[in-house]
């Protein structure tokens, strides 16, 4: 079984010469797609015979006469070097056994002169709790592919990133202005990119060379669903602790408290829905699509309702009215309600 690895080490792999398959997931898209630039760079160079090397397949129909093919399938005699073979929108989460069976077969049968990248997208796989309990179909993948994690990053990491981008565009800045760069602007990475753009453009503009806090905040968008993502998943696993301190940080950001209880009631109704409709007999299909919900998704809230009783569930929803009604229409702390349902909603 293959180690998972992370960007860093994908980035020696690139350097030092790409072999086999290699399986993308994660969270971050930003990242996805740079590697996988990178690596059309590596493989198909700026040749104009790199058209001729290159295959992106739409696997949502899982044809494998087609993905065989192009896993087998190296350049044609009069074009050197390797080919590159992307295979996208598996439908991990649908496959039957069979479907199963014949993607590892493929894989394990694949030309050594093609260079593939199986491209996953956030809720399209379930990679399961990583390091120590991948998903079985995560370990599957690993016996033929090399798994390249690209969970979303952190804050600090992301500070870092933003420095070296402004140092890219020849420009210094004050202390503190990369850590308010993603205060402001949030943790995506497609947004952050173009925010950075902006504001050295403005910098330079105005005939400067140095970045300030008050250009951040002059030019710089607010991103008002910052922390929106993992707060759902606190309310969702439970985590009173990091629930908290993420609802603290909206405080600190004057986030509005109806936005804020809009997403804790989503949280709670979905939920109940999940669970309700579960109780009633149907299955995972069933729910998925009653719901237009993503089966990997899906998954997280039945892991999460299975928790909790539907009598709870309904006590909590109606607790989310009840703060709804005493947000509108009394003088009572705003805040002070939300911190009482939040515990309310994470208890065991």
């Amino acid at each position: 079984m293959n180690q998972i690895i992370n960007s860093s080490d994908l980035k020696d792999k690139i350097k030092f010469g790409l072999n086999g398959i290699y399986f993308f997931f994660g969270e971050e898209e930003y990242m996805k797609q740079f590697y996988l630039s990178e690596i059309r760079k590596s493989v198909l160079g700026g040749d104009e015979d790199g058209i001729f090397r290159h295959k992106k397949i739409s696997c949502i129909d899982f044809d494998t006469e087609k993905m065989t093919d192009a896993l087998q399938t190296s350049a044609l005699g009069f074009f050197e070097g390797k080919t590159l073979c992307e295979l996208h929108e598996i439908q991990f989460s649908s496959l039957k056994e069979s479907e199963w069976k014949a993607l590892i077969s493929m894989l394990e049968d694949a030309s050594p002169d093609v260079i593939t990248v199986i491209y996953t997208v956030k809720d399209e796989f379930d990679e399961g709790f990583i390091p120590k309990n991948p998903s079985k179909a995560l370990q599957r993948l690993a016996e033929v592919a090399v798994p390249v994690h690209f969970p979303r990053e952190s804050d600090l990491k992301l500070s870092k990133w933003t420095s070296r981008h402004f140092i890219s565009e020849k420009l210094s800045f004050e202390n503190g202005v990369c850590e308010l760069m993603v205060t402001r602007c949030g943790r995506d990475m497609f947004v952050l990119s173009n925010e950075i753009e902006k504001v050295s453009a403005y910098v330079k503009a105005c005939g400067r060379s140095t970045v300030t806090a008050e250009d951040v905040k002059t030019v710089c968008c607010q991103n008002m669903e910052i922390n929106a993502f993992d707060f759902s998943n606190a309310l969702l696993e439970a985590d009173t602790d990091k629930a908290m301190a993420i609802l603290s940080d909206m405080k600190l950001r004057k986030e509005k408290p109806v936005i804020i209880l809009g997403s804790v009631t989503k949280v709670i109704a979905d939920l109940y829905t999940v669970k309700t409709l579960i109780d009633s007999g149907l299955n995972d299909r069933e729910i998925s699509k009653e719901l237009k919900m993503h089966e990997y998704k899906l998954g997280i809230y039945k892991r999460s309702a299975a928790k909790r009783s539907t009598v709870r569930l309904k006590k909590l929803l109606r607790f989310c009215c009840d703060t709804d009604v005493k947000l509108k229409s009394t003088s009572l702390e705003s805040y002070t309600e939300l911190d009482k349902l939040v515990i309310l909603a994470t208890m065991r």
